[in-house]
């Protein structure tokens, strides 16, 4: 709560509605000022829900489908979120200590292709990944069997990733879906992915 409450602030501060895509990239990929950085982050994450409902209503549903972002119950929970009058209360976090800007917190679940949802085949079910920087994701993995990992970052995969924040994807009210970060970087790092490199940590 305190992390959205942090965010509303910022975006109030800012008016980003006029920048250019470019410009929304490059302050998130280069700037040290942590309050403008969560600003681009959060119009950025709002142009990319307007792009992806744009997508959905004028293409296909199967071609929609082979290009699914996130498992359909983050996706259905996202819409959930969005379309409740009185979205369920997420119980305040705890503020991060002096010096570290956003909590880091990890997720995997289920996830089934709609390719393989039919297939009498039961070990077809793969698992999907998210590291959640403060409340957008900054790395998604997907590992299904016989198909090679899938491993985006945001800055670079945007297109391909989740665009819904933490509290609208019901992560954190999903039984058992939370892991450690032991745990998520295991896994990242067997299948070639980069070290994570935090906003806070990065220098001009």
């Amino acid at each position: 709560m305190v992390e959205k409450q942090r965010m509303e602030a910022a975006n109030k501060k800012y008016d980003l509605s006029k920048w250019k895509y470019a410009e929304l990239r490059d302050t998130i990929n280069t700037s040290c000022d942590l309050e403008l950085l969560e600003a681009c982050r959060s119009e950025f994450h709002r142009r990319l829900k307007v792009y992806h409902a744009w997508k959905a209503k004028n293409k296909k549903r199967t071609t929609m489908d082979e290009n699914q972002r996130a498992p359909k119950s983050v996706l259905d929970a996202g819409m959930d979120f969005l379309t409740k009058a009185n979205p369920p209360r997420v119980i305040p976090k705890v503020s991060p200590p002096a010096g570290v800007t956003s909590q880091q917190r990890f997720f995997r679940i289920p996830f089934v292709r709609p390719s393989d949802q039919h297939r009498s085949d039961q070990h077809r079910r793969g698992w999907w990944y998210a590291h959640f920087d403060g409340e957008w994701i900054a790395r998604q993995m997907e590992l299904h069997p016989d198909k090679p990992p899938i491993l985006l970052v945001a800055g670079r995969d945007d297109m391909q990733m989740c665009e819904l924040s933490l509290e609208e994807t019901g992560l954190t009210r999903k039984r058992g879906a939370e892991i450690l970060e032991s745990e998520y970087e295991k896994e990242w790092s067997r299948h070639g992915g980069k070290q994570y490199q935090r906003p806070a940590n990065r220098r001009r």
